[in-house]
């Protein structure tokens, strides 16, 4: 595999940015890390905060960036963050083009989500061309409007300026460095941080028989590190394992992990947070067509083994 002389990473800090550039370090002579701070990224060669990347030398020809940078909402507030979601999503894409166009930069890898899908349909196909008057859930639009945009903008800048990008839809990404806060942390990793702990009883809130598409965090890095390989593509393709789970079986599986069952206690879910549809399928067979050398993903077992291996050395310090 061909990689490029230069990788940016925006949002190298964040949940998803941490898991790239353990994949990347050492692959690339160059792995430049973007967060809002500044503050050194294990792995990154250098590492500079988003308002000064106009202070960055010279790239070589060939460089390419990773925008995995988003706006990191707490999971029990997500409804009332809905406007700061927007905004602040739309901004950080904005900088990235504006700094591709003023690099000479032409790939990009971008996050998108499976939350850009109409909310009226049975299976997210990534086949099938969005309506964008068919509208997302309710729930999560803002949200969805900041990613629907990011598509948007990666299909202007393609036409306007020749700006190839990948866009991945993601499903449920979970692993290590997401937050080590439960209780504001997504559904998978709150589960694996309870797992890990001693409570009599195994909480889940909200609709235990909701079915989502979970997919190893590794595995999303490996999806975006095999596809610097390409060059000159231009598409949105979904990042997803190609199955659903309910959360009750993620529940069981975290358990399974930590070597202890316990029984389940049902609660409601935070006021503040997203009340979503009940199943959520996407395809998977799009994603294997452009990355054909790219491995099979993880099972759900093994993903929350690795992850709750993680999160004990975590906690730990």
């Amino acid at each position: 595999m061909s990689l490029p002389p230069a990788v940016i990473v925006w949002g190298a800090s964040g949940f998803i940015g941490r898991n790239i550039v353990d994949a990347l370090a050492g692959q690339v002579p160059l792995l430049i890390g973007v967060n809002a701070s500044g503050a050194a990224v294990p792995g990154c060669t250098t590492t500079v905060a988003a308002a000064a990347v106009d202070t960055l030398p010279a790239l070589p020809e060939g460089a390419a960036i990773l925008h995995v940078a988003a706006f990191r909402y707490f999971a029990s507030q997500f409804g009332k963050q809905q406007q700061r979601i927007l905004a602040a999503n739309l901004a950080m894409t904005e900088q990235v083009y504006g700094f591709a166009m003023a690099r000479g930069i032409t790939e990009i890898r971008a996050a998108s989500s499976s939350a850009v899908y109409p909310a009226s349909w049975a299976v997210q196909d990534d086949a099938v061309p969005l309506d964008l008057n068919d509208w997302p859930h309710d729930g999560e639009a803002a949200y969805a409007w900041s990613k629907r945009w990011g598509e948007i903008t990666a299909e202007l800048w393609h036409r306007r300026a020749g700006i190839h990008t990948i866009s991945f839809r993601l499903t449920n990404p979970y692993g290590p460095h997401d937050t080590l806060d439960e209780a504001e942390a997504h559904v998978a990793t709150a589960f694996v941080i309870r797992a890990a702990g001693d409570a009599p009883e195994f909480e889940v809130r909200g609709d235990p028989d909701a079915e989502r598409d979970f997919i190893y965090a590794g595995d999303v890095a490996a999806a975006f590190v095999e596809s610097l390989a390409l060059r000159g593509v231009t598409e949105a393709v979904n990042l997803a394992f190609g199955e659903t789970r309910t959360v009750r079986d993620l529940a069981a599986c975290a358990m399974r992990a930590a070597g202890r069952q316990r029984p389940i206690k049902l609660t409601s879910p935070p006021a503040a947070g997203n009340r979503g549809v009940k199943v959520r399928r996407a395809t998977a067979a799009k994603l294997r067509q452009l990355l054909p050398g790219l491995a099979p993903f993880r099972g759900l077992d093994d993903g929350m083994a690795a992850t709750l291996a993680w999160y004990r050395d975590a906690l730990r310090g």
